[in-house]
C-alpha cells in the first residue's frame, strides 16, 4: 500500500469508526486494524487521535456536486437525507453534530464544523450575506430533518412515502434558498 493509499484507508476507517462509536469508543489500534496498517503509521500520518478526529470532520457533506437549477435545490438536499436513511448509510448531517459533541476540543470543532458547513451551503445557494444567514437557516433545517428521521424515527418509511415527505419538507428548505436569491443586490450592467 502506498503512502497515499494508506492515508486514505486510515481516513476512511477513522470516519466510519468515529461515526459508529464516537470519539471515546475508538482507539488508534481500532483505526489501524480497520485500515489494514500499523498503529505507528496512523500516528505518523496524523500525530494523534484528536488530530485525526478533527481531520475527518463531519463526513464530507457532499453539496458541491449538486449542479441543478436553484428551484430544485431544496428538494435535492432533502432527497439526499432520505436516500441515506433508506440505504442505511451514515448521515453526514448527524455526524457534524456528533463530531462537535465528542471532540476533545469542542469549541474548536464547533467553529471549524460550523464554518465548513456554512461555506459549503453558502457556495451552493449563493449566500453572500456577511453572517451567511440563509445558509445557516438551511443548515439548521437539514440538521433537524436528519435528526428527526434518523434519531427520533419521525416519518417512518413504512408510514410516510419518500415523495410525501419530499413534498412536505422540501418547500421549507426551498423558501430559504429563494429568499437568499431575492436578498442579493442587483449588479448594474
Amino acid at each position: 500500500m502506498t503512502g497515499t493509499d494508506s492515508r486514505g484507508a486510515i481516513i476512511d476507517a477513522a470516519r466510519e469508526l468515529f461515526f459508529e462509536r464516537g470519539y471515546n469508543g475508538v482507539t488508534i489500534r481500532d483505526i489501524a486494524t480497520a485500515a489494514g496498517v500499523s498503529p505507528a503509521l496512523v500516528i505518523k500520518h496524523h500525530h494523534s487521535k484528536a488530530a485525526l478526529f478533527n481531520e475527518v470532520g463531519p463526513h464530507d457533506i457532499p453539496l458541491a456536486e449538486l449542479d441543478l437549477p436553484r428551484s430544485e435545490m431544496g428538494r435535492a438536499l432533502v432527497r439526499k437525507i432520505l436516500a441515506r436513511r433508506e440505504r442505511g448509510v451514515p448521515e453526514s448531517w448527524l455526524s457534524a453534530a456528533a463530531h462537535v459533541r465528542e471532540s476533545p476540543d469542542p469549541d474548536r470543532s464547533r467553529e471549524e464544523t460550523r464554518d465548513r458547513l456554512l461555506e459549503s451551503v453558502s457556495a451552493l445557494i449563493g449566500d453572500t450575506t456577511p453572517e451567511r444567514r440563509y445558509a445557516g437557516v438551511v443548515c439548521c433545517q437539514l440538521l433537524g430533518l436528519a435528526e428527526g428521521v434518523r434519531v427520533l424515527g419521525m416519518f417512518p418509511v413504512e408510514e410516510v412515502s419518500r415523495d410525501d415527505l419530499l413534498d412536505l419538507y422540501a418547500p421549507i428548505i426551498q423558501r430559504q434558498i429563494d429568499a437568499c436569491a431575492r436578498s442579493r443586490p442587483v449588479q448594474p450592467r
